[in-house]
């Protein structure tokens, strides 16, 4: 039997990582590296107790359960159905798998195809929309939108003074200047991220054909995701706000320099909960003081 440990990017807004243990038909996945849910999807073929003996159903996909080194495992309600006895064994098979291998997690980033959305004064990434794991599963979206997410509207600089009456927070307004950097008939296009985090232009959304095949070096790609230097100074320092606003997640990424992540565990330092609920996903610590007590800060308002 095969077993795939693997990490992807949450997008759009970008929500942090999900780690995945697969074994083809069935997948384990965990937002915070102590809590999975086990899910059995349609249309696979799943080894047994033999390397020999497959069997193959077609069903909807199916919440297997939750686990947890702690609880252990909390079965979901499964309907009847004629494949009982299959669902409970591929069940099982990947049980064995997540405890075999959660304590590794965080996993290695599969999702290497990337869909950038590109500004229109000189078709550069300017923000990410989207990523897969397989050239097969590249798609185009309904619209090519950046959306920085309910959380950021109704949290981040919540006093922050509006000079535009068409937006109400902080978060709409940077909705807007990403998307009108954009322009009014955004692009958007695919990238193959190889080793070096360079990138190859693939297809695209309302892309110029000269733009197929192009190599960007990886200082090309933002590396917080979002474009964060503006001519305009007000508006780099509401971008560089909102990337210390989302550093406790951006410190799952695992392509950081050791004096990025460090910067960013120092502004993590001032949202503690998430810290502390994201911190066993973070491939690499360089301030231990700095993110422990934020653990601390953490579990005492908890204790409240």
């Amino acid at each position: 039997m095969s077993i795939f440990c693997y990490s992807q990017k949450i997008l759009n807004p970008f929500r942090g990582v999900m780690n995945i243990i697969s074994i083809g038909g069935a997948d384990a996945v965990t937002i915070d590296g102590i809590n999975w849910t086990l899910y059995i999807h349609d249309n696979f073929d799943c080894p047994i107790d033999d390397p020999e003996e497959f069997f193959e159903i077609e069903m909807p996909d199916i919440r297997f359960g939750d686990w947890s080194r702690e609880d252990g495992f909390r079965a979901s309600p499964l309907i009847a159905s004629y494949h009982y006895n299959e669902i409970q064994a591929i069940g099982h098979v990947l049980l064995e798998a997540l405890d075999k291998h959660a304590d590794e997690c965080p996993f290695p980033f599969n999702d290497k195809y990337e869909l950038w959305l590109l500004d229109r004064e000189n078709d550069e990434p300017l923000a990410l929309l989207a990523s897969v794991c397989q050239k097969e599963e590249i798609f185009t979206p309904e619209n090519l939108s950046w959306e920085a997410g309910l959380r950021c509207k109704q949290e981040f600089l919540r006093d922050y003074p509006l000079a535009d009456s068409e937006v109400d927070c902080a978060g709409e307004l940077l909705n807007r200047l990403i998307n009108q950097r954009a322009g009014d008939n955004p692009s958007a296009q695919w990238f193959f991220r190889d080793e070096l985090n360079d990138g190859t232009g693939m297809d695209g959304i309302n892309l110029d054909q000269r733009l197929h095949g192009r190599k960007l070096s990886s200082r090309m790609f933002p590396k917080m995701l979002v474009q964060r230097y503006w001519q305009n100074h007000t508006e780099s320092s509401l971008f560089n706000d909102f990337i210390s606003w989302l550093s406790p997640y951006l410190l799952v990424l695992d392509y950081l320099r050791d004096r990025q992540r460090e910067a960013l565990e120092q502004t993590a330092r001032q949202h503690a909960l998430l810290v502390d609920r994201l911190y066993l996903l973070y491939p690499k610590i360089i301030n231990r003081q700095a993110i422990n007590a934020a653990r601390v800060e953490a579990r005492l308002r908890k204790s409240v």
